[in-house]
């Protein structure tokens, strides 16, 4: 063998020697992209966020519950109901907010006939997407309660929202389809404002479309 190929053999060899940590971080690479993959998969996605993820990618049509937000918009408008019932969308899926000041006076937990009328129209809306779970969630302010029928805020809240889950079941929403929290004052919202304003804005029923 002559000097020049011993030369070009020690410089293959030390080229492969520098190339083998190439081989370690692929397969480092493989076993990160493999642990992530499998954290997506174990972890509970909504549907609702799946279906926005895969409207983005597609260009598609608008997922259901877009669409639903529009015609609930559309009542709100058509009502002038825009102080007293917003729609949000999160990553739990899309909370119609009642005010209190609509469905409910003072300290009661029986809804006007006015408020029924407007949850009447919701329900129909919501029966439209029958395979989607439903949850009714009863807000207050921070203002105790104690009357001879809700000793506390707890009692109020859950009342409220389950007279509301029945005027959906009245109006065609399968009760299979829906459950009832009752948070009290704990789940306040950020609001700017004088206190009265911010506790207006707590006494308030949602009901959320998974």
């Amino acid at each position: 063998m002559s000097p020049g190929d011993e030369e070009l053999g020690e410089l293959t060899h030390e080229s492969a020697q520098d190339e083998l940590w190439l081989i370690s971080y692929a397969d480092l690479l493989t076993l990160l992209i493999g642990f992530f993959v499998l954290l997506i998969a174990v972890s509970p996605v909504k549907l609702s966020r799946f279906e926005r993820l895969a409207a983005s990618i597609s260009g598609q049509r608008p997922p259901p519950l877009v669409e639903l937000r529009e015609k609930v918009d559309q009542i709100i408008a058509k009502s002038n109901l825009g102080d007293r019932v917003v729609t949000r969308e999160d990553a739990d899926g899309l909370g119609i907010e009642f005010k209190d000041a609509l469905l409910f006076d003072s300290g009661s937990a029986e809804i006007r006939p006015d408020g029924v009328a407007v949850i009447a129209q919701v329900a129909k809306l919501v029966g439209e997407l029958p395979a989607r779970g439903v949850i009714i969630e009863g807000h207050t302010d921070d203002v105790p309660i104690s009357t001879p029928e809700f000793r506390s805020n707890w009692e109020l809240s859950a009342q409220r929202a389950i007279n509301v889950l029945a005027a959906l079941e009245a109006h065609g929403v399968g009760r299979e389809r829906m459950s009832v929290q009752g948070f009290a004052e704990m789940r306040p919202l950020e609001k700017a404002g004088t206190v009265e304003e911010t506790r207006a804005a707590n006494r308030r029923v949602v009901v959320r479309v998974e």
